[in-house]
């Protein structure tokens, strides 16, 4: 029979620690400013809405696109085609519709609502390539809302303003471009809005035009 180990407790103890030093999890805290956007239309929720889908096209099914793609070994040029052909007008496609709004009207409280998750796969993958911390914010959300007097409103966060925590130069123009493909997007839909600063009345959504709040996260 095999005489039992006589290392010294030192040694365990010593392994123990190491092992348990490997196991720790790095945490990093980054405070960032997020600019949030409201823009106050003229126009009804169902014509902003419509206008808003207009732009972006069809829901595609990525999961079978990309699957599709990987499966027949398609070439990048391949796969730079099919995905530019289910891409709206505004360059972006809806990846996720959620309406928040019917599990409202069950609850006694009506609020006509849409959250969106839009994006361009061939952009954000220009930026996720560099920094791959920047899948969080794409793709971009955005949501729509009718105020009390039965206009829509739209709110997003400013995507420059987001990605600024990040330092690689091919970052921040990619960012600028997608900024700009989204108001482009938002000032159609909603006809423009007013190019007014305005106070936000508690959570009534009463908001008349342009509203720019800044926000710190950490």
């Amino acid at each position: 029979m095999a005489e039992p180990s006589k290392e010294p407790w030192s040694v365990y103890q010593q392994d123990f620690v190491s092992r348990e030093r490997k196991d720790k999890v790095m945490r990093q805290t980054t405070r960032i400013t997020i600019e949030h956007i409201v823009v106050a239309s003229d126009r009804s929720y169902e014509q902003v809405i419509e206008a808003l889908e207009a732009q972006l096209g069809p829901r595609a099914d990525w999961e079978r696109i990309a699957r599709a793609l990987i499966t027949t070994n398609a070439s990048w040029e391949q796969a730079v085609q099919i995905v530019e052909q289910q891409l709206g007008t505004s360059g972006f496609t809806i990846l996720s519709k959620i309406e928040p709004g019917a599990l409202l009207r069950l609850s006694g409280n009506p609020t006509r609502a849409t959250q969106y998750a839009i994006g361009n796969p061939l952009l954000a993958i220009q930026m996720i390539e560099h920094a791959p911390e920047t899948a969080l914010y794409a793709p971009l959300r955005l949501v729509v809302y009718e105020n009390r007097a039965g206009n829509a409103v739209v709110a997003y966060e400013r995507f420059t303003s987001q990605l600024a925590q990040y330092s690689h130069p091919e970052i921040a123009p990619v960012a600028q471009l997608v900024e700009q493909k989204l108001q482009e997007l938002v000032a159609q839909a909603s006809g423009g809005g007013q190019e007014i600063h305005a106070d936000i009345g508690g959570t009534d959504g009463d908001i008349q035009g342009e509203d720019t709040k800044r926000k710190e996260r950490q």
